[in-house]
């Protein structure tokens, strides 16, 4: 539509609203001539109409303090690198890795130490007889077997005392201690015995029925021996010998370890030092037949005395340890992957202490769930990521006191395909890194993916971020 009046007066202001009768019509689209750049596109200021120049390529159209503007693209709203699932916060959504593989692996912290059975002020927790009892000036447990006035006895610790209250696993559980023998004279054929290991009755002796797992000490000219000697409601001291040692008593100061391995199997060794390792092992007996040996609670020294005259068995029993829900006394990297809070590993305090663990095969992920123990004295980790295990990507970065201690933590990163996933200390000073369990949101589905996404680009680096990447 022209517009109304004809001559050659001066142009009346119009909107070029087509209502509007002689107002100059509507801009034909293809047809309308401006002075502009080619792709540039018209926004108003909120007076004039203005020029947006096109962009650089993949640059995207943002507003930005109130105006549009074309700015260089940053992993956000629509890569597929910054897909996010949602948070999983159930544990039962996780998958256990398939193994793990360590920096180290330090020392486990036993669940009861010597501080925790012989101590001052500790023989208050013990209960004990005459002729088997905690000695409060060296903070020991004496022992005789010696001559026709010594009775059957008894000292025994409850191992619910210890943090947590606790009994023996029936499947798994260490005891170590310190055997010294200062006399030994096995000349009468009647013999006695001393037991040392762990029984479900407090205040019975070693003749006593119950159910216990230890080491044996006899006494007697045809009872020179050590053993492994276990229980089911029989006579724990002196009862049917479970497995026989080559090695024979004598005064001496040995070392010993009682294992548990399973609900059949023990394992008993003797040591020449508190190092407890391959070198100064002496002897080692192992049986597979123990049967309903369960509800193992009380750390034992008992008992079965034959009152005859020239026999003699004293000495004491010192360092005790022990070591519930594990067979080893180190944290193996195993221990993060067992489906079992209640074991951990734990490296040696080094720099970047890290665990890896592997998933079998590369599958699409964007969760991890850590359960951190109280143990770790490294302050800041990396959730990295690996196709090969040699290789790593920074996925998250967290400070350690951001985390719970004893829970679980879900911690969620951009959604990727690998199949390794390590934890790896990165505060650069030499640290603990102490984990109770480590598993993975694994195989999320392609209808998951398509269905369920959301867009967050999730930092790699910034540690303000919480668990959920937000």
């Amino acid at each position: 539509m022209g517009f109304g009046g004809g001559g050659g007066g001066q142009l009346t202001s119009h909107t070029h609203d087509p209502a509007i009768p002689l107002d100059g019509g509507s801009l034909a689209a293809n047809a309308t001539s401006f002075s502009l750049a080619n792709q540039s596109l018209l926004v108003s200021d909120g007076i004039n109409i203005q020029e947006l120049g096109i962009g650089s390529d993949g640059d995207n159209l943002t507003a930005l303090g109130g105006a549009l503007s074309w700015e260089a693209h940053v992993a956000g709203d629509v890569l597929a690198s910054n897909l996010v699932m949602a948070n999983s916060t159930t544990i039962g959504d996780y998958t256990q890795p398939a193994a793990a593989t360590c920096s180290s692996a330090g020392a486990a912290v036993p669940d009861g130490t010597e501080a925790d059975f012989l101590a001052p002020g500790k023989e208050t927790d013990w209960s004990d007889s005459t002729d088997i009892n905690y000695n409060t000036v060296s903070d020991e447990i004496d022992y005789s077997a010696a001559g026709p006035t010594v009775a059957d006895a008894y000292a025994t610790y409850d191992l619910q005392q210890l943090s947590g209250g606790v009994s023996a696993s029936d499947t798994a559980w260490i005891l170590r201690f310190k055997l010294d023998i200062t006399t030994y004279t096995a000349t009468d054929g009647s013999s006695s015995n001393l037991v040392v290991g762990i029984s479900n009755q407090a205040t019975s002796d070693g003749s006593a029925s119950q159910n216990a797992i230890g080491f044996e000490v006899g006494v007697g000219s045809f009872d020179t021996l050590y053993r492994l000697q276990t229980s089911n409601g029989t006579q724990w001291a002196g009862g049917t010998p479970e497995a026989t040692f080559t090695k024979t008593p004598a005064v001496e100061t040995i070392y010993l370890e009682v294992v548990r391995s399973s609900a059949t199997d023990v394992t008993v060794s003797i040591f020449s030092s508190d190092l407890y390792t391959p070198a100064v092992l002496l002897e080692a007996q192992t049986i597979n037949t123990v049967v309903g040996t369960t509800g193992l609670r009380y750390v034992s020294v008992k008992s079965d005395i034959q009152t005859t005259p020239n026999n003699a068995l004293i000495g004491t029993v010192t360092q005790l340890e022990f070591w519930n829900n594990t067979t080893s006394t180190t944290s193996s990297c195993a221990f993060a992957i067992d489906d079992n809070v209640a074991t951990s590993w734990a490296s040696i305090s080094e720099v970047n202490p890290n665990i890896y663990v592997d998933m079998s095969s590369a599958t699409s992920t964007s969760n991890l769930a850590l359960y951190p123990n109280a143990g770790t004295t490294e302050t800041e980790i990396k959730i990295q990521s690996s196709t090969d295990a040699l290789s790593w990507t920074d996925e998250r970065t967290i400070t350690w006191s951001n985390l719970t201690e004893g829970a679980w933590n879900y911690i969620r990163f951009n959604l990727l395909a690998t199949r390794y996933w390590r934890i790896y200390g990165s505060s650069g000073n030499a640290g603990v890194l102490q984990i109770d369990e480590i598993k993975v949101l694994d195989a999320v589905s392609d209808a998951d993916v398509r269905n369920l996404h959301g867009h967050i680009p999730i930092s790699a680096t910034d540690t303000s971020l919480n668990n959920a990447g937000v």
